[in-house]
């Protein structure tokens, strides 16, 4: 594996955020590499987002994308699309059902207005299914309950589960050796 201090993360944002460098996940992940965020927009849709993502990981050169949420569900597809190991925590699974209640106009967890059509919301995909990912939840997720991500994902990847919890994540300090396992497992099979 990598030297830590040579490792780069990309790390993806969830619905209605953005990429915030002193939020707390982020100072997490810091111990394990650099980490660099990109912000999205999940009202432009799939493909647009899919492509800003993408586009971050290959241009920055990342050796691990981790995401949150809706973030999680973006590592899932361009870790699976470009080869890249990730880590989805409490990712969305199915967006184009979780993300009905979010049609139409809301205000982001920052106070910016946004817009999200119906046909949007439709045309996410579900979780990509294929790919070296990790993914940790946290029973207590009030949006995407952990058992339907476990049941879903269970047989694909290497799922792991926290007691309690909430859907934006608070076991980040104990996922670290998680994360670092599946780098290294990662690196054990030459990805």
């Amino acid at each position: 594996m990598k030297d830590p201090a040579a490792m780069k993360i990309l790390y993806v944002h969830g619905f209605g955020s953005h990429f915030d460098p002193n939020h707390e996940k982020i100072k997490l992940l810091e111990t394990l590499g650099e980490v660099v965020g990109v912000d999205v927009d999940y009202c432009k849709g799939f493909h647009h987002v899919f492509e800003t993502v993408r586009k971050a990981a290959t241009e920055e050169h990342v050796d691990l994308i981790v995401g949150t949420s809706m973030g999680g569900y973006m590592a899932a597809h361009v870790g699976s699309e470009t080869g890249l190991p990730f880590v989805a925590l409490n990712p969305a699974v199915q967006p184009s059902i979780t993300l009905q209640k979010w049609t139409g106009c809301f205000t982001d967890y920052v106070g910016n207005d946004h817009y999200l059509s119906e046909n949007v919301a439709d045309a996410y995909p579900d979780i990509a299914t294929t790919g070296c990912g990790l993914v940790i939840v946290e029973s207590a997720d009030e949006v995407i309950p952990a058992r339907t991500t476990m049941e879903m994902l269970e047989d694909v990847f290497h799922v792991e589960m926290f007691p309690g919890g909430s859907h934006r994540f608070t076991h980040m300090k104990q996922a670290l050796p998680m994360i670092q396992a599946h780098m290294a497992r990662a690196a054990g099979y030459g990805l």
